[in-house]
């Protein structure tokens, strides 16, 4: 599948370009499916002589993961989302199908847990805050005839989505729910906007399975005041 070069010069060329990446993704799931289908016929003849499997089911959960991912894209660009540079985000809110994650534990009362996302299909899952609950387990013991307190705290629930509402517009804020009903985008947050008073804009990300800190920025919403300029 060849790669893209897409260029708009103004806002009216903008669904051109959308569409022309929205056609590209579709492109790109049908080569890696390819990829996918000679790897399972790999696999079930290394299974059949009995070769390691190790590498090969590497593979296939990577092009598996490849697929869900390119699929998001298109799902995003179809909805409506313009893909836009990648920017310094505070995360507030991300996507997970579990009941909770796996437990974490620290001696230190200042960390806190951190939600992961699970890089879902489009229209699995839910959204919970970005931060897990603390729970404190602390205990006391006795040590040469004195009391000691042994700091033990581990990741708990997860929590409801919690918005800052007060630095956000209610039509912003309309945006972001509309963004997580479609429950396409891995995880949502905000660019601050270093001037007090302003409110940020709003976006949704996808996480690149390739990792590295690869990811895909998705507009929400931004609000200006003519105020402010």
């Amino acid at each position: 599948m060849d790669d893209l070069n897409l260029v708009a010069l103004s806002p009216a060329e903008m669904p051109a370009t959308q569409a022309a990446l929205s056609e590209w993704c579709v492109g790109k799931v049908k080569a890696i499916e390819g990829e996918l289908r000679d790897l399972r016929e790999h696999f079930l003849i290394a299974t059949s002589n009995g070769w390691k499997l190790a590498g090969l089911q590497a593979s296939i959960n990577r092009a598996e993961k490849r697929i869900t991912y390119y699929g998001k894209v298109k799902d995003a660009v179809d909805a409506g989302y313009l893909i836009v540079p990648n920017f310094p985000v505070t995360v507030l809110t991300v996507r997970v199908a579990r009941d909770r994650q796996p437990q974490e534990v620290t001696e230190s009362h200042w960390r806190e847990f951190s939600a992961t996302p699970q890089m879902l299909p489009s229209g699995e899952g839910r959204y919970v805050d970005d931060r897990v609950a603390k729970e404190d387990h602390s205990y006391t013991v006795q040590k040469d005839g004195k009391t000691e307190k042994v700091y033990h705290y581990v990741s708990g629930a997860y929590e409801e989505p919690d918005f800052p509402f007060r630095a956000v517009k209610p039509a912003v804020i309309a945006a972001a729910d509309r963004a997580m009903a479609l429950r396409i985008f891995d995880r949502i947050g905000m660019v601050h906007n270093a001037s007090p008073g302003r409110d940020p804009i709003i976006v949704g990300q996808l996480l690149d399975p390739r990792g590295n800190g690869r990811v895909s920025t998705f507009f929400i919403a931004w609000w200006l005041n003519t105020a402010d300029l």
